[in-house]
C-alpha cells in the first residue's frame, strides 16, 4: 500500500491541502480562489462571512444574549482540540450563560461538540458524558481565519504542527463528520483513559459497521501512537487510524492514511474490518 502513490504526486496532493486549509469549504471563498487564485481576497471573504455569522445572532437568541454568543463565538475556533471548560471561555461569565450559548451555536451548525465517550459497544452516542467535550468549528477556513494563522500556513512545511495540530484535527473532525452515517446526523466523539498512571486520549471515535475504531491526527512516527494502540488493547479493536501527512500504509494494526484521504477512510478501514 506504501508504494500505490507516486512521491511526486504525494508532495503536489499535499501542497493542494494545504491550500484548502487556508481556503476552507465555504462556497464563496472557493469560488474566488478558482476564478483569482488569490489567496488574500478569500481571506477578506472569510472575514466578511465571520462578521456576517455575528451580525446573524439576532436571528435566534435575545440581545442580552449576544455578548455570550460572542464569547463562545470569538473563542471557539483557538480550542479546537482541547477539553472544553467555561472559565477558559472567559472567567467573569457564569458558565451557565456560556453552556446556553454554546448550545445555540451547536443548534445554528456554528460549532460541533465532540462528546468523550467510553466507546464499551454501539452506539457511541449512547455512552458520552455530556459534561467532558471539545469543540470543531463550522469551516476549517473561518478556523484558521479567526486565529490569525494563514500565514503560518503558507509558509510552514509542517502544517501539521501549526497550533499544535489543532489545524489538522479540525480538518479531520469537520471531514469524519461530513462522511459520517447519516442515522448519526454527524456526531463525532474522543476517547480518553483517565486512570492515574495510565492516561490516554484519541481524538476520535468512530465505527464501521459493527466495528469500533479509534483515530488520532498525528505528525509523530508510529512509535508516538500509545493511545492509540492503547484504546485498540483495551476495546479490542481490529485497527487503530492514523491521519498524518505520510503516505499510505498499513502495518501491525495502524492504518496510516494521508490527510488528502480522509474521505476515503470509510472504504480503506472496511477492507481490513471485514
Amino acid at each position: 500500500m506504501a508504494d500505490s502513490i507516486e512521491d511526486v504526486i504525494h508532495k503536489k496532493l499535499l501542497e493542494l491541502l494545504r491550500i484548502y486549509l487556508i481556503i476552507g469549504g465555504m462556497p464563496a471563498a472557493l469560488e474566488e480562489y478558482l476564478s483569482s487564485n488569490d489567496l488574500m481576497n478569500c481571506l477578506r471573504i472569510q472575514t466578511a462571512l465571520l462578521q456576517t455569522y455575528r451580525s446573524d445572532f439576532g436571528k435566534y437568541a435575545k440581545i442580552s444574549q449576544h455578548k455570550y454568543l460572542q464569547k463562545v463565538f470569538d473563542t471557539a475556533p483557538r480550542m479546537v482540540g482541547q477539553r472544553i471548560k467555561y472559565s477558559n471561555i472567559d472567567t467573569d461569565t457564569r458558565s451557565r450563560d456560556l453552556k446556553n450559548a454554546l448550545n445555540l451555536l451547536a443548534l445554528a451548525g456554528i460549532v460541533k461538540p465532540i462528546y468523550l465517550t467510553k466507546a464499551s459497544g454501539l452506539p457511541l452516542g449512547a455512552q458520552i458524558d455530556e459534561q467532558k467535550f471539545k469543540l470543531n468549528f463550522l469551516d476549517v477556513g473561518l478556523m484558521q481565519n479567526s486565529c490569525g494563522l494563514q500565514g503560518r500556513l503558507s509558509v510552514e512545511e509542517d502544517f501539521m504542527q501549526i497550533n499544535a495540530g489543532a489545524v489538522a484535527e479540525q480538518f479531520v473532525g469537520q471531514e469524519l463528520a461530513a462522511y459520517s452515517d447519516k442515522h448519526q446526523q454527524g456526531s463525532i466523539y474522543f476517547w480518553a483513559r483517565e486512570k492515574r498512571g495510565s492516561m490516554a486520549e484519541v481524538d476520535y471515535v468512530i465505527n464501521i459497521g459493527s466495528n469500533i475504531l479509534p483515530v488520532e491526527v498525528k505528525s509523530g512516527k508510529e512509535g508516538k501512537l500509545k493511545s492509540l494502540r492503547m484504546f485498540i488493547d483495551e476495546k479490542k479493536s481490529k485497527l487503530g487510524i492514523r491521519f498524518s501527512r505520510d503516505r499510505l500504509s498499513y502495518y501491525d494494526k495502524i492504518l496510516s492514511i494521508p490527510l488528502y484521504m480522509v474521505e476515503q477512510m470509510p472504504r480503506l478501514a472496511g477492507s481490513l474490518t471485514r
